[in-house]
C-alpha cells in the first residue's frame, strides 16, 4: 500500500515493503507526486523492489562513469565525464546536495539555466551553445535512469526534463573548389589518401583509424565496418561500404606495413588527434573556415543526396539507426534547387502565367523575349502580351 500526503508545501510518499515503512519527499509538484505514487503502486503490485538505497552523489557519479566506460566508446565516456563533472559541482556548490536522492527536478531546471548563462571558452566567452547543453541533458537523463534501475531512486527527477529547442544547422560540406584546393596543397601522399578515402566512403575518422586489412574485400569491392574486440563503431552498427574506384585504387596501391590500413611511418596506428590538428592547421593556411575532418563525412552524404535524392541509401552508407539523423543531409545547394525548379511541368504553368493580368509578369516576359513554351505540344503557348510585344522584330 502506498499513499501521498502534504506537509507544509512539500509532498511526501509513504509505502510498506517487506514489512518496512518507507517515506520520501517528492517536492512541491502535486502532479509529480501522483505520478510517483502510480509508479510505486505498479512496482509493489509486481513484486519489484522499490526501496531506495542511500548513496552519496560523488560515489554514484564514479560508479556510473565506470559503467559507461565499460559499455561505450572512449569519446562517449569523455563527454559524459565532462557533463557530469559540471553537474556534480553545481549540485554541491549551489544546491548543497550530498546524496543522490536529494536531487529534484527543480534543481535540474536551475542547472540548465545556469549552464545557458555560462561563458564558453571555445566560443570566446560567448554563452554556451544550446546543442552543448542538450548533450549534457541527455547524459543527465541517462545518469538518473540508471540510478532507477539500480534502485538508488524510485523515479528519475529528470524524467520530465525536456531538451532545449535549438535551430537545426545545415551540415557544413566542402564545395568542389575547396576540395580541389585542399587536395592540391596537401604535400604528403598518405595524408591526401586519407582525405580521399574519407570523402569517397563517408567513414568517421575513428572508423578509418581502426580499419584493418581484414575489413577490405577487394573481390567484392567493399569495406566492412565491424565490431572488434578492442573497438566498435558508433552504436555498434556494422555495415558495408562499396568501394569507389578512387578508394579501390588507393587501397590496392597502399603498402601493408601492419594490420592497419592507414598507419604512421613505423606501421603503428595513426593518432586521430594529431591528424585533426594537422588538418585544422592546413585549413587555416588556406583560409577555409568552420570545417573539421568530420566535414568529409558531411560532404560525402550531401553530394549523394544532391545527386540522387536517396536518403535511405545515405542512411545505410553512414550507419545511422534513425532516418531522422540522416535527414540533416537533405539540404540542397542553390544550383541543385535551380535544377529541380526547372523540372516543373511547363505547359500548364505557362498557360496560367499567361492568363494573369499582372503588368510585372508582362514586363518580365518582354524583357526575356518569351514567345512560347518549347514543348512537344505546340498548342500550349503563352498568351500574347497586351502591351504590343513584338519579339520577332528583335530577330
Amino acid at each position: 500500500m502506498a499513499k501521498i500526503y502534504k506537509r507544509g508545501k512539500v509532498w511526501y510518499i509513504t509505502y510498506y515493503q517487506d514489512g518496512k515503512r518507507y517515506r520520501r519527499s517528492i517536492g512541491r509538484d502535486k502532479k509529480k507526486a501522483e505520478a510517483v505514487l502510480k509508479e510505486v503502486e505498479y512496482k509493489l503490485s509486481k513484486g519489484i523492489q522499490v526501496s531506495e538505497r542511500k548513496i552519496k552523489l560523488d560515489d554514484y557519479v564514479n560508479e556510473f562513469l565506470d559503467y559507461i566506460k565499460a559499455r561505450n566508446q572512449p569519446k562517449t565516456h569523455f563527454n559524459y565525464s565532462i557533463a557530469l563533472d559540471h553537474f556534480r559541482k553545481y549540485l554541491k556548490q549551489k544546491e548543497g546536495v550530498k546524496y543522490l536522492s536529494d536531487v529534484n527536478m527543480g534543481m535540474i531546471d536551475r542547472y540548465i539555466s545556469y549552464r545557458l548563462n555560462s561563458p564558453s571558452p571555445k566560443r570566446k566567452n560567448r554563452p554556451i551553445d544550446k546543442s552543448t547543453v542538450n548533450t549534457e541533458i541527455k547524459a543527465i537523463k541517462r545518469f538518473f535512469n540508471r540510478a532507477v534501475e539500480l534502485n538508488y531512486l524510485i523515479t528519475s527527477p529528470a524524467k520530465n526534463v525536456k531538451l532545449l529547442r535549438s535551430v537545426k544547422k545545415t551540415p557544413r560540406f566542402f564545395s568542389e573548389t575547396e576540395i580541389e584546393m585542399i587536395l592540391r596543397t596537401c604535400k604528403d601522399e598518405w595524408v591526401r589518401n586519407v582525405y580521399l578515402t574519407l570523402l569517397y566512403t563517408g567513414m568517421r575518422i575513428g572508423e578509418l583509424a581502426n580499419l584493418e586489412w581484414e575489413d577490405v574485400d577487394f573481390e567484392k569491392r567493399v569495406i566492412r565496418i565491424r565490431v572488434k574486440d578492442h573497438w566498435a563503431p558508433k552504436g555498434r552498427e556494422e555495415r558495408e561500404i562499396p568501394m569507389h574506384d578512387v578508394v579501390f585504387y588507393i587501397l590496392l596501391n597502399t603498402e601493408r606495413k601492419s594490420r592497419w590500413v592507414f598507419t604512421k611511418a613505423d606501421g603503428g596506428k595513426i593518432n586521430i588527434h594529431s591528424l585533426e590538428d594537422r588538418f585544422r592547421n592546413h585549413l587555416k593556411r588556406l583560409g577555409i573556415r568552420n570545417a573539421t575532418l568530420h566535414t568529409w563525412r558531411h560532404t560525402f552524404a550531401s553530394y549523394i543526396v544532391m545527386r540522387t535524392g536517396n536518403i535511405r541509401a545515405v542512411q545505410k552508407l553512414l550507419g545511422h539507426k534513425s532516418i531522422k539523423t540522416t535527414e540533416i543531409y537533405s539540404h540542397l545547394s542553390e544550383k541543385h534547387l535551380y535544377h529541380i525548379v526547372h523540372q516543373l511541368p511547363g505547359p500548364k504553368m505557362g498557360t496560367i502565367l499567361g492568363t494573369v493580368q499582372d503588368p510585372e509578369i508582362f514586363k518580365l516576359r518582354k524583357l526575356l523575349k518569351i514567345k512560347e513554351w518549347a514543348m512537344e505540344d505546340s498548342n500550349l503557348r503563352l498568351l500574347p502580351c497586351e502591351d504590343g510585344d513584338d519579339s520577332e522584330k528583335e530577330g
